[in-house]
Formats: structure tokens, C-alpha cells, sequence
């Protein structure tokens, strides 16, 4: 069974294939072209040569970033260590719905 695409499909199909962050080179390529119709041979090529350019670059560098961010801080310091607030403190201008005193909430009501 021989099925024939044409040029066009054939190049979608390449540039569509593409992983996402391969989406600014799709773009560029298909921008790129005279009268917006690049041939397979280009669309081979660009890809080709792009492929090398990103293997000879090694990591990106959003890549490294995020393995150098991961884990906890090693200076986390104080900061966060009066988190827990007692409850009476917490609704002192509060009025509650269901008995209308000052200082508690319906939720905390006994």
C-alpha cells in the first residue's frame, strides 16, 4: 500500500511532532519562510541543525534553575514561628452572628 502525502502535509506533521519547548523554533521557522511556504529539504534541515545546536549547548538554562531551586532553604530562619495565634485574640473585634457578642464567632459558639 503506497499513500503519497504532499510537501505540505509532510511539513506539518514534522514541526507539529515537535515537543513544546521546541515552540518559539516552530514559530520562527514557519515566519521565516518566503511567501510563507518553506520545502521539506528546509524544514529537515532547520530541524537538524537546531537538534544540534541545543545538544552542543547543553542544559538550558531554566533546566538548571530548577534543579538548583528544589529541597528546602537551608536559611529559613525565624520568621514563621508565630504562626499559631490563640483563638481569643484572633476575634476580639469580631461580633458573633448568633448571640451578638463581641469576641467569638457563631463557629465558636458554646
Amino acid at each position: 500500500m503506497n499513500i503519497k502525502f504532499e510537501d505540505k502535509v509532510h511539513r506539518l506533521w514534522l514541526l507539529g511532532t515537535l515537543p513544546d519547548s521546541w515552540e518559539t523554533f516552530k514559530m520562527l521557522v514557519s515566519n521565516s519562510a518566503p511567501n510563507g511556504a518553506i520545502t521539506m529539504d528546509l524544514a529537515k534541515s532547520s530541524v537538524l541543525n537546531e537538534e544540534m545546536r541545543r545538544k552542543s549547548q547543553g542544559p538550558s538554562q531554566s533546566e538548571v534553575l530548577v534543579t538548583e531551586k528544589r529541597g528546602r532553604s537551608k536559611n529559613r530562619g525565624p520568621k514563621n514561628r508565630d504562626r499559631s495565634k490563640s483563638k481569643s485574640n484572633r476575634f476580639v473585634d469580631v461580633e458573633c452572628y448568633h448571640y451578638g457578642q463581641n469576641g467569638h464567632i457563631k463557629k465558636y459558639c458554646r
